[in-house]
């Protein structure tokens, strides 16, 4: 059996390395789906690269059974215009010699590929990972605002129509964009499980700060996230930590981007010693050793589904604060949520944390408690079953078609 798997991103190929493909996605991601399909067909956007040049994204998304096929971008009005009829045709194309459709929404090829499955008669199911209306309205430019509600609405009628919902939130997607077909709330974020040991240290370090903090001792609060993006909210944190010039507390940022802007506008607030920018490292063990050297993690993002950086945060089991964006509050108690934007109640927030050792402790232990429900045993297990389901139903469906056939 093969899918196809249709999502908006650029994927990174260097010229003249056939079948090697980079993304922030790696192979592992796609043997959420080979469990129930033998081939996967990925769909999206494909930038060449010269060679020597190293691609933004340095995860190895190829792999066996997986194989990728470009379009042409459609997330302007300008380019859906001249480019739709090529990505139509390109999408049929794929879904021709493929079985079902599996669509990660919002997305313009998403929503496109659906369209032409329904148009061809092959059976879809979507991929819910975040709100449109918050993607576009935040975006910064007077088009996103125009288009936000346009595709908040596309994205609703599709959802509401599909067979199968796969939402990686567990109540907030659900309520923008309903559906009436099978659903399963299931992250697209999987940590490792972390052992005892992750939160016995972290009480130990909460201790040790408690004890020393008559000695000006320095509480290290962090942040994973691009500096390209405006949704993750650097400039609040740097808002909330110059209201914080009474406690000897510093800022570290971890993620790629462009760092100048962030350092001209700490310089502004009078702050800079206190923000430390670092250089991205590779996911997995480097980026917990580094969450471990914090104290607080904080999320304070204008947009998100359900944010990796701050489950992963929680697995080793730091104190934590979020914005309301997305899922967030599906993942903190409602004592360490804070409004969007709103960096002095963010200040407010991290004062109280960092000053009661108790209440740090407490957070600790509800954060790592509540990661394991994002462990990789746990969603695959779940992940699985869904999508053997949805290809039960797809191979049903074709004996049905079949049996017509030889009927008529």
């Amino acid at each position: 059996m093969k899918f196809v798997f249709a999502y908006d991103v650029q994927v990174e190929q260097i010229r003249g390395s056939h079948d090697v493909y980079h993304n922030y996605f790696d192979y592992n991601v796609w043997q959420r789906y080979l469990q129930a399909c033998s081939q996967l067909a990925v769909v999206t956007r494909i930038i060449d690269l010269e060679p020597g040049q190293q691609p933004v994204n340095r995860k190895l998304s190829s792999g066996p059974n997986v194989t990728f096929q470009a379009v042409p971008n459609l997330s302007n009005p300008i380019a859906q215009l001249t480019n739709r009829k090529q990505a139509q045709a390109i999408i049929q194309q794929q879904l021709e010699g493929a079985d079902a459709l599996i669509a990660r929404l919002p997305s313009e090829i998403g929503a496109e590929a659906i369209r032409v499955a329904k148009r061809m008669g092959k059976p879809w199911a979507v991929e819910v990972v975040g709100h449109a209306w918050d993607a576009l309205w935040n975006y910064g430019t007077w088009q996103g605002k125009v288009y936000a509600p346009i595709m908040t609405l596309r994205t609703k009628r599709l959802v509401k129509q599909s067979a199968y919902a796969l939402y990686v939130t567990r109540s907030f997607l659900q309520g923008h964009y309903p559906t009436k077909g099978r659903t399963i709330h299931c992250s697209n974020v999987e940590v490792g499980a972390a052992p005892r040991e992750v939160l016995r240290d972290r009480l130990e370090r909460i201790k040790h700060l408690d004890s020393t903090l008559g000695e000006a001792a320095e509480l290290r609060i962090g942040l994973v996230g691009s500096l390209a993006s405006k949704y993750k909210g650097v400039d609040i944190a740097i808002q909330a930590i110059a209201q914080l010039k009474d406690l000897n507390v510093s800022f570290h940022v971890l993620g790629e981007g462009d760092q100048s802007r962030w350092r001209r506008y700490a310089d502004q607030l009078g702050v800079t010693d206190r923000i430390v920018f670092h250089d991205p490292v590779p996911s997995g063990s480097e980026v917990q050793k580094w969450l471990d050297k914090l104290d607080m993690y904080i999320q304070p993002s204008f947009q998100e589904g359900l944010p990796r950086a701050l489950i992963e945060a929680m697995s080793r089991a730091l104190p934590s604060i979020g914005s309301t964006a997305g899922g967030i509050p599906e993942l903190l108690p409602k004592q360490w949520i804070v409004p969007k934007g709103n960096w002095a109640e963010l200040a407010d927030k991290i004062r109280l944390l960092a000053t009661s050792p108790a209440l740090m402790q407490e957070a600790a232990i509800k954060n790592y408690e509540e990661a394991g429900q994002y462990s990789n045993e746990v969603l695959n297990a779940r992940r699985t079953a869904f999508w053997e389901s949805f290809a039960q139903d797809v191979r049903q469906q074709s004996r049905i078609s079949v049996a017509k056939l030889v009927e008529g």
